[in-house]
C-alpha cells in the first residue's frame, strides 16, 4: 500500500468516526431531550397527585376517634356536647368534632402551672 492509499484509507476511517461521533452527539442530544421531557411529566403527576392528597385545613374526628383521643367514654362526650363544652356536628345521628373545636376545648381548659421549682 503506497503512501496515497495509505492516506486515503485514513482519511475514510476519520470521516466513518467523524460521523458516527455526530450520529452519537445527535442520538445523546434527542436522548437528552426525551429525559427533561419525562421530568417535566413526571413533575406534573407528582403536583398533581399532591393537589389531590392535600389534607382540608380543619380536619373532622367521628365521635368515636374523638372518645379514643381524648380516653373520654361515650357518656362524657355527650355530657360536654350537652354541656356546650365542646361544638359538634350531627348527621342522621353520626356525630363529628373539628379539629379546631377539639383543640379549644383543650385551649380554654388549660391550667398553668403556679408551683415553682425548689431552691436547692
Amino acid at each position: 500500500m503506497n503512501f496515497k492509499e495509505y492516506f486515503e484509507k485514513f482519511e475514510a476511517d476519520i470521516r466513518k468516526k467523524m460521523l458516527d461521533d455526530e450520529t452519537i452527539i445527535e442520538s445523546l442530544k434527542e436522548i437528552g431531550q426525551k429525559h427533561e421531557e419525562l421530568l417535566k411529566r413526571l413533575d406534573n403527576l407528582m403536583q398533581g397527585l399532591n393537589e389531590n392528597r392535600k389534607l382540608p385545613d380543619d380536619p373532622f374526628f367521628s365521635n368515636d376517634e374523638f372518645i379514643d383521643l381524648m380516653s373520654i367514654s361515650v357518656r362524657t362526650a355527650q355530657l360536654w356536647r350537652d354541656q356546650g363544652l365542646i361544638s359538634y356536628s350531627q348527621i342522621s345521628g353520626k356525630i363529628y368534632y373539628r379539629m379546631s373545636d377539639i383543640q379549644k376545648l383543650l385551649d380554654d381548659n388549660y391550667h398553668k402551672s403556679i408551683k415553682k421549682a425548689r431552691k436547692p
